[in-house]
């Protein structure tokens, strides 16, 4: 098992592994996640992710995430390290590597996962700062991991231009709904199950970029009548004015989210 200061590749963009890190003559194996965030400004919000968010209870209506044991930082590198002995598989290795399970699977699979992005707000009032497809992973055999237990992780990752960023977003001023954008991108990939190009050459082509995969998959003739109505009610609630989605209340939010849930319960 390799020491956290003898990996090279410290990308935060990069997969996570199993390492050791030191702390004085004790050494522990957890869970690197590189991050570009100073450790220091994210001690707030990570202490509130650890007091709020379960990370051994069994509930599958709540969002659960691994114990982060330490903040790295050697002056050039950060990253949170959680702890953990099992490398576990991200979402978007998954579906890249994976069979393609049946319809049935990989509704209910998308029906976990906005459980939740769900429970993020509505149980815990946490805003995670850029979710993506990696930021779920799972454990048990690479190969037939459990995804009936997902853990969300990537606390310490930094909003960048991608797919997966609300093509409105403003890092000054952030909205709740941000978050589901960024959800429903993550349940397309699922659906087709297959990842998306994070490869783009200018902020002109990443716009046309998402708001082509947007068309895509509201249209019925992707996945069908039933997949697009799901895209629809998704990407049709972000199409309210700014203001708007800054007044909805905490029910009218967890509405939203109840309803998109509805939508993926079992045919």
């Amino acid at each position: 098992m390799p020491d956290l200061g003898d990996y090279v590749d410290s990308n935060p963009e990069g997969p996570r592994h199993i390492g050791t890190w030191s702390r004085g003559e004790h050494t522990s194996p957890g869970l690197i996640e590189w991050t570009t965030t100073v450790p220091e400004a994210l001690k707030p919000y990570l202490a509130t992710v650890q007091e709020r968010i379960p990370t051994d209870e069994n509930r599958p209506e709540e969002t659960r995430t691994l114990v982060i044991g330490h903040l790295f930082n050697d002056g050039r590198r950060n990253a949170l390290i959680y702890r953990c002995v099992e490398q576990p598989t991200d979402l978007r290795d998954a579906i890249t590597r994976i069979q393609k399970p049946s319809s049935e699977d990989r509704r209910a699979l998308g029906r976990i996962v906005a459980t939740q992005v769900r429970s993020l707000y509505v149980h815990f009032h946490i805003h995670h700062p850029a979710l993506r497809t990696e930021s779920f992973v799972f454990f048990g055999d690479p190969n037939r991991p459990d995804f009936t237990k997902p853990y969300i992780l990537d606390w310490g990752r930094q909003a960048l231009p991608e797919m997966y960023q609300h093509p409105e977003y403003q890092a000054e001023n952030p909205l709740w709904s941000y978050q589901v954008w960024s959800l429903m991108m993550v349940l397309s990939e699922v659906a087709e199950w297959q990842p998306l190009d994070k490869s783009f050459q200018d902020d002109a082509e990443l716009r046309s970029r998402k708001l082509e995969r947007k068309r895509l998959v509201t249209s019925p003739g992707w996945k069908g009548a039933m997949t697009a109505e799901i895209f629809q009610y998704g990407f049709g609630f972000l199409e309210k004015d700014r203001n708007t989605l800054e007044e909805y209340s905490e029910w009218q939010v967890k509405r939203f989210y109840d309803e998109l849930c509805k939508l993926l319960e079992p045919l």
